[in-house]
């Protein structure tokens, strides 16, 4: 029998902070499906950047290998829902309004665009839609629902109901504990002997406190967005250019400001994704698989891959392997409590507007983590010992030569295609995309 599958990604969501010692946020839903289902704790993602860690979600592949960016190839992130509709599935999702997402989902039986400004929020009306979706007669199976949730990514103030220490330590938490009674919402819909469930992220993030968040500028987005209903539109590009400016400016001031009153622990919640780190706060993402097929719930702590969650979500539904280019394999012997050699896995800074490919290649292995320049492979070498070290304080490149080494031939060993081949960018779509991204003050 062929399983139900719904797919659910939060967008941003740190691995720490959805089960462990570190997690202060309320989350009975969630919980439960961790309780009796399996969860991963050491699930690493490809890249710290969405669309190229969601095309190694959806493909199984490296981004080096995929080669999806912010503008191109994003028809190939399809993968995984061209096959399932080969086999029979009826696709469905309700997902952000970006085109990256119009593109991933043109082919789709169903699909809900969740119109926001420029996310919108389940409490905003993305859960009711979501809700819809299932409540939906048309709703036909074997089916596969992708719901992509952007809650924690939005640098917009907690619900009310949740602005309280009860629900998390910080804002990053609380914004966290007001995702899970959707989840339960969700989760009410379905029957979870016929429907395996599936949690990740596409990434992690560096800032959970917004008091910290040297971007967050809510009093300036309220004005401009006042200003903006009183102009004319061919102002609005003045006023967009404006916007970018002064929010510039301001992140320069606070984070001046900041390196003289943060420890060096607080001072790594300013780092920016997509730069020249790959700490485990960016790419350590929660990977829960609950529902059909799973017999003794467990908490895996073995390191497991991004690009593995295709192969096992195919395994796990009873359906044929995606045969040729898939760099992930199946998990399905460790959630049956058989062992299963852990696999290093490739890791990547995002690429920036301005370049196809981000600045840092590295390789994780459970022992050690090392990254490095892309461009030249002396420059920024970091190794870190996360058996001794697993908050990566100390970087011990040059204190172990003959390790960076050993780990530097496993990098190339493992990236045999090369891919900085280097475009323009050429994509009908890249003039929206700019746009998008623009209004979400990446440009």
């Amino acid at each position: 029998m062929k399983s139900n599958i719904l797919l659910i990604v939060i967008d941003s969501l740190r691995s720490d902070k959805c089960f462990g010692k570190d997690k202060t946020s309320l989350t009975p839903h969630i919980d439960s499906l961790i309780k009796n289902g399996i969860y991963f704790t050491q699930a690493i993602s490809s890249s710290d950047g969405t669309y190229t860690s969601l095309g190694s979600l959806f493909t199984g592949q490296y981004p080096f290998n995929n080669n999806i960016d912010w503008f191109h190839n994003h028809s190939k992130a399809a993968k995984l829902f061209d096959f399932l509709a080969e086999n029979d599935y009826h696709t469905y999702a309700t997902v952000p309004n970006q085109q990256f997402f119009y593109t991933l989902t043109t082919k789709f039986s169903d699909k809900i665009i969740t119109v926001g400004d420029p996310y919108l929020r389940l409490f905003e009306g993305a859960g009711d839609k979501a809700l819809s979706v299932l409540d939906s007669t048309n709703l036909k199976e074997p089916w596969i629902y992708y719901i992509h949730i952007m809650d924690l990514h939005v640098n917009n103030p907690v619900p009310n109901d949740f602005a309280d220490a009860k629900y998390g330590n910080d804002e990053y938490d609380q914004r966290i504990s007001s995702i899970d009674p959707w989840i339960g919402k969700i989760i009410e819909k379905i029957d979870l002997k016929n429907t395996l469930v599936v949690l990740t992220s596409d990434h992690g993030e560096y800032v959970h406190d917004l008091a910290l968040d040297t971007e967050h500028v809510p009093t300036l987005q309220r004005n401009l967005r006042k200003m903006k209903q009183f102009s004319p539109k061919l102002l609005f590009p003045l006023g967009l250019s404006l916007f970018v400016m002064i929010r510039w400016m301001i992140k320069q001031t606070r984070s001046l400001k900041l390196k003289f009153v943060l420890n060096e622990t607080e001072k790594r919640t300013l780092i920016q994704r997509s730069t020249d780190y790959l700490y485990d706060e960016a790419i350590r993402i929660p990977l829960l698989f609950s529902g059909y097929g799973i017999g003794k719930p467990q908490i895996i702590n073995d390191q497991v891959r991004q690009i593995d969650i295709v192969p096992t979500i195919l395994d796990m539904s009873g359906l044929p392997a995606i045969k040729n280019s898939i760099d992930g394999r199946s998990l399905i012997q460790l959630i049956h409590g058989n062992k299963l050699e852990e696999s290093p896995t490739c890791i990547e800074t995002a690429s920036s507007l301005k370049k196809k490919f981000g600045n840092i290649v590295g390789i994780r292995t459970p022992k050690y983590k090392y990254y490095r320049s892309r461009s030249d492979p002396k420059k920024n070498m970091t190794l870190f010992d996360l058996e001794n070290d697993p908050f990566e304080k100390t970087n011990i490149a040059n204190l172990h030569p003959e390790i960076t080494c050993n780990m530097e031939k496993l990098l190339n060993d493992h990236r045999t295609k090369t891919q900085d081949l280097g475009y323009d960018i050429i994509d009908e779509d890249s003039d929206k995309i700019r746009g998008e991204l623009k209004k979400l003050g990446y440009i």
